[in-house]
């Protein structure tokens, strides 16, 4: 497939019920073709825009059709690292770590936003080496990280939609695997949306909860994937596993979804419309 062709699966990819100015939402456009890949000017704004700005491969130097290869793969298993990456859409390390590190860095930027809603179970957890013996099961070793597992729940308890958060230390009371007053109202927060009721659930209720399952569910896919994560990116991988996670208790098309994730662009800077002289 030539990058013509790539550019109009992009097209569709990004605009799928046609052309959207990303400046003011008009649908007219003019067609530039000066140079390899086109620009989109809106007729209203005169905005232009191409097929990958102000997303995640925007004024990226590898090909669209790695990337439309990365996109797919994503879509069609439970997970992938670098290397495997690297292998099947034939690129350096380098390169599939750096894509990878893009599409979790907007999966981030969702998850930052999202809130659950209605009733909201919400406990914690500790990710440790398997070799750890704890001899007191709420103390807090210094090899654990612990994380705030929250769902939003049915009437009978069982998730509807998933978030974990990395708990900060200073959230803890000090050496024990407890949440102080403050720390939890800052993951009640960050987990739940205005209006929600949460239940927090101690150790004893979380055993028997099904947020147990979904926590070691996404233990067991941080190791079969990655071996185990360091501190500095393990929120970035669970994010990754919720917004898949998320994304099957829908009941909708992975694939889909990681289409969306990618074409999304920000909106913050739009600027006012102006009229075509």
């Amino acid at each position: 497939m030539g990058i013509i062709s790539y550019i109009d699966e992009f097209f569709h990819r990004r605009w799928p019920d046609g052309f959207v100015c990303p400046q003011c939402d008009h649908r007219a456009y003019y067609l530039i073709q000066t140079r390899k890949s086109p620009l989109y000017q809106c007729r209203l704004c005169r905005h232009q825009t191409s097929v990958t700005a102000g997303t995640i491969m925007d004024k990226s130097r590898t090909p669209l059709e790695k990337w439309a290869a990365a996109i797919d793969l994503l879509g069609s298993t439970n997970g992938i690292n670098a290397k495997q990456l690297s292998a099947f859409i034939g690129v350096s390390h380098k390169v599939a770590w750096t894509m990878l590190r893009k599409f979790r860095g907007a999966i981030r930027e969702l998850e930052a936003e999202r809130r659950l809603a209605g009733t909201v179970h919400a406990g914690l957890r500790a990710l440790a080496p398997k070799a750890i013996f704890t001899f007191l099961p709420h103390r807090h070793y210094r090899c654990e990280r612990v994380v705030g597992v929250g769902a939003a729940v049915d009437s009978l308890g069982m998730p509807s939609e998933l978030k974990i958060n990395v708990v900060r230390t200073e959230d803890l009371y000090p050496g024990w695997k407890e949440l102080t007053g403050q720390g939890k109202e800052r993951i009640a927060s960050e987990v739940a949306s205005p209006g929600s009721t949460i239940q927090w659930l101690n150790d004893w209720r979380m055993e028997r909860s099904p947020l147990r399952e979904c926590f070691h569910e996404a233990n067991r896919w941080l190791i079969r994937l990655f071996n185990g994560i360091g501190s500095a990116y393990l929120q970035s991988y669970l994010d990754e596993f919720c917004f898949r996670w998320n994304a099957a208790a829908k009941g909708g098309s992975l694939r889909d979804e990681w289409n969306r994730l990618c074409f999304r662009t920000q909106r913050t800077d739009r600027l006012p419309a102006r009229s075509v002289a």
